[in-house]
């Protein structure tokens, strides 16, 4: 089975948290800091709709009044990633995090650019530091992006570590269920698959969430091999009608060609 690992966006734990601004607040009198502030926030709004044009005038207002302003190197380097340029990417990040050590969101966006780059040792000191700052906001997407790389770099027991350590802080996290249950799976330690892919089953079960063609053959199978007769032909049906052209309809027709043969 292909691990089909579910990356988030690569701009998703910055700009989820962007606020509205708008230029005519700054025209007022403000402080310096609050100025830099809001047109960092201007610049990762524009970024967000890939107006790249409009960010890049906004921050470089925000870096004209503050050079060592970190988010706003950070939102650079997000910008220049946007934009293929790697190279000033890695430098903005840096700066970032030069200037305040404690800034945990360019350390791991640092550590994603390296996976992203194929960097994967470089990858690794980067996502493990974002993850083990217990007070980071995003902490449960450093840990996802951990066992990515972890999996990149062909070491799957510590891509499902670096998964339980997700689930530790949040239980319910999808990604980590479907990606954890996938690695137990190819393992064969089938029963601890089993137990993932149950809590993932109740998500959706309660409307939180969807399967995925993935997901779904994923179930069959361990629906087959635990000889849950009933689960595995309800999830057949789901992944017949919700999904026949994809792989996993493909090989789940397969497999039960094999069966007849």
């Amino acid at each position: 089975m292909t691990l089909k690992l579910i990356a988030a966006g690569l701009l998703t734990i910055t700009l989820t948290a962007c606020v509205t601004v708008t230029d005519s607040r700054l025209t007022r009198k403000a402080s310096p800091e609050k100025a830099v502030e809001n047109y960092t926030q201007l610049g990762l709004g524009y970024l967000q709709k890939s107006r790249n044009d409009m960010a890049r005038a906004r921050l470089r207002k925000a870096l004209e009044i503050d050079e060592d302003y970190a988010p706003a190197n950070d939102a650079m380097g997000l910008l220049w990633q946007a934009e293929g340029e790697m190279d000033l990417a890695e430098e903005a990040f840096h700066k970032a995090i030069s200037h305040d050590s404690s800034f945990t969101l360019a350390k791991h966006h640092l550590g994603r650019l390296y996976m992203r780059l194929k960097r994967f040792g470089e990858a690794e000191s980067w996502l493990q530091t974002a993850a083990e700052d217990r007070y980071y906001e995003s902490r449960t997407a450093a840990y996802n992006d951990l066992a990515l790389n972890y999996y990149r770099m062909k070491m799957p027991q510590e891509a499902i570590k670096a998964y339980r350590e997700t689930l530790r802080i949040a239980p319910y996290n999808v990604d980590a269920l479907v990606n954890v249950s996938t690695l137990l799976f190819e393992a064969q330690q089938y029963d601890a698959s089993l137990k993932h892919f149950d809590r993932l089953h109740r998500l959706v079960e309660r409307d939180k969430t969807r399967h995925t063609s993935h997901s779904l053959w994923l179930g069959i199978k361990l629906a087959t091999i635990h000889r849950d007769v009933k689960r595995g032909v309800d999830l057949a049906s789901r992944l017949k009608q919700d999904f026949p052209q994809s792989n996993e309809y493909r090989l789940y027709q397969e497999s039960l060609a094999g069966v007849k043969n």
